[in-house]
């Protein structure tokens, strides 16, 4: 069985913070640098610029904002913003019939931190919330041709319960492996 390795590296001036209004320029910031430079050669650059511009909108992001059911956190070293996250609750369908559970919907280190154990602290912090709030089933979708990320998931234990290609408008579709895992 996979397992995540603990965290030695980890430093101890770590923080996730929800975003607010003032943070959107710098979730746009981060996204644009960490997607332009790892969704190369996975989906085209109008693809990533498309996907961007509706995941970050101010429409998108204000409705992280106050919430119940969604968040969106700033990850921080040393009060420098190095990632985010994203999650929310909702459901999943797998052949045993559907089931409340927590959604991954991003999760995004700088080049630069990884290797610190960032990635593996904001999923493990998901995984907390999830079951903080009754959730026995953590999921996500990660495109197929995202090799590194999809082991990054299964170390974590994620399996990949069904392939799906979802149309995201524009032209656009994302040709994912749908993943899940038991908090």
């Amino acid at each position: 069985m996979n397992q995540l390795r603990p965290i030695k590296l980890l430093p101890a001036d770590i923080t996730l913070v929800p975003i607010s209004g003032p943070d959107f320029t710098v979730v746009r910031q981060l996204a644009a640098t960490i997607w332009r430079k790892h969704y190369v050669g996975i989906i085209s650059a109008a693809q990533i610029d498309y996907m961007l511009a509706a995941r970050l909108c101010d429409d998108a992001l204000w409705e992280h904002v106050g919430a119940a059911d969604r968040w969106l956190e700033l990850l921080c070293l040393s009060g420098a913003p190095v990632g985010y996250c994203s999650y929310e609750l909702g459901w999943i369908d797998p052949d045993e019939g559907r089931r409340a559970a927590m959604k991954v919907g991003q999760l995004y280190v700088l080049e630069s931190q990884r290797g610190l154990g960032l990635g593996r602290f904001m999923l493990r912090h998901i995984e907390e919330r999830s079951r903080e709030l009754g959730r026995q089933t953590l999921w996500l979708q990660v495109n197929k041709r995202n090799t590194g990320a999809a082991r990054f998931y299964e170390a974590a234990e994620f399996k990949v319960v069904r392939e799906a290609t979802f149309d995201i408008g524009g032209g656009f579709v994302m040709d994912d492996y749908v993943m899940a895992k038991p908090v």
